[in-house]
């Protein structure tokens, strides 16, 4: 199903009711992943419940998943938790990413409070695969430094430092509040009095730094990682975790501002 088909699905009222505002980029995040149909006020549950089993049954992600699930099937996840920075309760591995607990059963089942996207389950997933170990060396480096990560420089700037850009543009003091409820903690050692320290998953941690516009120089963002990033997901991967923690921030900012 592409957004056009699953337009056609949706009431096509423009209500405004949902974080998207409109039914056409409603439509695009659903395809994407990134809202759920069960997110529209206008739709029946049945009617929500038809498109996800439409989307699910055409979704490669869904067959991503699935393979993945499979692979991680065959890790001891009491072998690779700690490597993780995650716990066990009981079989189940329990990790921590952009403030919220996700639990995953040696299935590879994957669950939490609220909806989780494919891409949600698909970085959780690689993150148990690649089974990074080691921990943070505090050398923080910038995303073309990481292993791969120049060839993939200019994908990070446009997919998630200018977004993240364009929030703080927004809403400075409102993106901070939402950081603050993602984990994030404030610092003051870098050279601008907006940085965030976050852990995006257990060992990944990224420091969010925020030039405010001044006079004839327009506003910054630059996203900086420890050294041992790559160890634990790939820059493909990365950048789809700044993508989550971006929409994180979106939805925090709509939900607040109702």
């Amino acid at each position: 199903m592409n957004p056009l088909e699953l337009y056609k699905k949706l009431p096509r009222k423009n209500c405004g009711k949902c974080a998207q505002k409109a039914c056409m980029p409603f439509a695009l995040a659903v395809i994407k992943g990134d809202a759920d149909a069960g997110e529209c006020p206008c739709l029946t549950g049945a009617e929500a419940e038809a498109i996800r089993r439409a989307l699910t049954h055409s979704d490669w992600r869904e067959e991503l998943i699935l393979k993945l699930r499979e692979e991680v099937g065959k890790i001891r996840f009491e072998e690779i938790a700690a490597g993780l920075g995650g716990s066990m309760k009981g079989e189940v591995l329990v990790l921590n990413c952009l403030g919220r607990e996700f639990n995953i059963t040696p299935r590879g089942e994957i669950h939490t409070g609220g909806f989780i996207t494919p891409w949600m389950k698909i970085l959780l997933l690689h993150y148990i695969r690649t089974s990074g170990k080691g921990e943070p060396t505090g050398k923080w480096i910038s995303y073309g430094e990481l292993k791969g990560g120049m060839v993939k420089a200019s994908a990070f700037q446009r997919e998630a430092e200018d977004p993240l850009r364009e929030l703080f543009d927004r809403d400075t003091t409102l993106v901070e509040t939402v950081l603050e409820r993602l984990g994030g903690e404030e610092r003051d050692d870098f050279p601008t009095g907006h940085a965030w320290l976050l852990y995006l998953l257990p060992k990944i941690p990224a420091v969010i730094l925020y030039w405010p516009p001044e006079e004839e120089f327009p506003s910054k963002v630059k996203v900086l990682f420890d050294s041992t990033a790559d160890t634990f997901l790939d820059v493909e991967s990365i950048i789809f975790l700044l993508e989550g923690l971006i929409k994180n921030i979106e939805n925090d900012l709509f939900l607040d501002k109702k």
